[in-house]
């Protein structure tokens, strides 16, 4: 008798979710797309996906959706659709988890590596005390205590993970806009600063790894190992695209105010083998821009 394909649900089908939802499509699954959008809705049907047409952030007593084994979160802010963070991060998951027709195996959240608002070029792993400076930092700490608690009161069977994502680049999302380095326009931030990165296709491994492994810690941080400075960063775009050599702008924010200055790491990476290609920042810097 032929296995019943596992069915996974994803909030949050942009540059990362539908990569994801790609991802897992392609491995038999079947893929539920939340959407608020009719017409993204019809391009994630004629790619194999299965939308739901929804808004978490405004909509409450909706139908429950369809049972689900992996439910992943993965919402940006947008702050162009006139919702506050709070509308979406809080009381959108909020939404969703009430609408959640049975217990799923796992829920993975994508938070953010902006939890660690430390300062002091220190290294961070995921046993650090979050310390956010930002609202966004703050956003993704109440979101991520906000999961665990209702998970805990109506889903214990649920393995929740958190993975906080370091800055994600890739084809078509750089760091900096490449005519910015072409014109010679100075860039904002200190040159010798750590930039902590992941290549988009090696935060779709990690979730893609996390999702059917048998156990996996409560928080990961996902993050290049072979961290870089926002001057390695800079001058090897430069070189990609034939640019002049990046010149910086201190910036007058205090660091405090920024997050500072920090060199985040995985204290799991040697138990998640999640087969990460771009390890190298440079080297994935190079795909991004070719394949771009």
């Amino acid at each position: 008798m032929a296995h019943r394909a596992e069915t996974r649900l994803i909030a949050g089908c942009g540059y990362l979710g539908r990569r994801v939802a790609d991802q897992w499509q392609s491995s038999g699954c079947d893929v539920l797309v939340l959407t608020r959008s009719p017409d993204r809705a019809e391009d994630f049907r004629q790619g194999g996906l299965i939308p739901i047409v929804t808004n978490l952030a405004v909509e409450s007593h909706q139908q429950p959706f369809p049972p689900a084994e992996v439910v992943l979160w993965a919402v940006g802010f947008d702050r162009t659709v006139g919702v506050t963070r709070e509308d979406i991060w809080l009381r959108g998951l909020e939404r969703l988890l009430n609408r959640l027709s049975c217990p799923p195996r796992r829920i993975l959240y994508v938070s953010s590596t902006g939890v660690y608002g430390q300062d002091n070029g220190q290294t961070i792993d995921e046993e650090t005390t979050p310390d956010p400076k930002t609202e966004g930092g703050r956003g993704c700490v109440a979101t991520e205590r906000l999961l665990r608690q209702h998970c805990s009161q109506f889903f214990p069977q649920t393995q929740v993970t958190v993975l906080r994502m370091a800055g994600i680049f890739g084809p078509g999302r750089l760091l900096r806009r490449i005519s910015d380095l072409q014109t010679h326009k100075p860039l904002p931030g200190e040159p010798d600063q750590w930039l902590n990165l992941i290549h988009v296709q090696d935060a779709v491994r990690m979730i893609d790894f996390v999702s059917s492994a048998d156990a996996v810690p409560p928080i990961i941080n996902v993050v290049n190992s072979k961290t870089v400075t926002r001057r390695q960063y800079y001058t090897r775009l430069a070189a990609l695209v034939q640019a002049p050599e990046p010149v910086f702008e201190a910036s007058t924010t205090p660091a405090r105010q920024r997050g500072g200055n920090k060199r985040i790491v995985s204290r799991y990476r040697g138990d998640l083998n999640a087969g990460f290609e771009y390890d190298d920042v440079l080297a994935g810097l190079e795909q991004a821009v070719t394949a771009g």
